[in-house]
């Protein structure tokens, strides 16, 4: 499969203007994070599921933006307050925004951003309380998803099962609700609405497991952010519960040495990963879970190949 969305940089573009323009004027200690965060060199994925889902029910990017904008914006916000609650210090190539200013800014200037996307939600031209209701729904969701991902940092019976259930909570409504907004932006039928709304979910999954892996297997520079923070933070991943339940001592082992020496740490967990096969494994539910959510998309007929695309953007995706 080779991917066919020709103008995904344009559309980009298109995402990146409207954020920078999206609040000129008020307080610095607002406007300045905010317009930081907004010319951060994110993937856009959000939006542009949004703005991709729009086009396959028949409607244009250009009416879908407003709610583009809003998901990306409610997107930063959970990023801003991860980054505190996670510690950590770089985020797309780049300081996070309480590293570079202070905790407490970081908190404000992520509390303007979930404004900011209920307004801009309202700037949109069709089904404004239809989108308003998912939005709020799919907010509601990510947050409760974090509040899982907290608890698990306190549990060490944590099974694969919940945290996938966190996982479609926190990423996968997220992602589902990207592209729900598209559907009802372009006034798709219900029937796709529920169809587009699945695949965003199962991409959400798909993409949380790869992002355990990158977290492990890539590096910093790439990813754009810490590497290994999430194995100093002692939270649950997808890789870090499956080879608890495989080699139990082995694992403890490289999370005490994390603990002095996080390079070390990682060193020890990627050899439990690779011999183990846990990493094969979770590639190959990567594969298996994009496949999943491309079997809900035959009510699109041929509109679904835009949709596709993105698909293999995410299962091919290096940070």
């Amino acid at each position: 499969m080779t991917a066919t969305i020709t103008d995904i940089d344009t559309l980009r573009a298109q995402i990146n203007e409207r954020l920078i323009a999206i609040y000129p004027t008020g307080p610095g200690l607002l406007t300045e994070p905010v317009a930081y965060i907004a010319a951060g060199q994110g993937k856009r994925l959000r939006p542009l599921l949004t703005l991709l889902t729009a086009r396959a029910c028949g409607g244009s990017s250009e009416v879908a933006l407003p709610a583009a904008g809003a998901v990306e914006l409610l997107h930063n916000f959970t990023l801003v307050h991860d980054d505190i609650m996670d510690r950590d210090q770089t985020r797309h190539n780049q300081p996070s925004v309480h590293a570079k200013w202070n905790q407490s800014v970081a908190i404000l200037a992520g509390d303007v951003l979930f404004v900011l996307a209920l307004q801009e939600l309202r700037r949109s031209a069709t089904n404004v309380d239809a989108m308003s209701a998912a939005f709020v729904a799919g907010a509601l969701a990510v947050c409760e998803g974090q509040a899982l991902d907290l608890s698990f940092e306190e549990r060490s019976d944590v099974s694969l099962q919940d945290y996938l259930g966190m996982v479609d909570l926190k990423t996968g409504h997220m992602l589902g609700l990207s592209a729900e907004l598209g559907v009802l932006a372009a006034e798709g039928q219900e029937a796709i609405v529920t169809s587009v709304r699945r695949f965003g979910r199962l991409i959400g999954r798909a993409f949380q497991i790869q992002d355990d892996l990158l977290e492990i297997f890539s590096d910093a520079g790439t990813m754009g952010k810490s590497l290994g923070s999430d194995l100093a933070a002692g939270k649950q991943t997808y890789l870090l519960i499956a080879a608890r339940e495989r080699q139990p001592e082995e694992t403890q082992e490289a999370l005490a040495a994390a603990g002095d020496d996080l390079e070390r740490g990682l060193s020890l967990l990627r050899d439990i990963l690779e011999s183990s096969g846990i990493r094969g494994e979770a590639e190959e539910l990567v594969r298996r879970t994009i496949a999943e959510a491309l079997a809900a998309l035959p009510a699109l007929g041929a509109d679904q190949t835009e949709l596709a695309s993105f698909a293999e953007l995410v299962l091919n995706r290096k940070k």
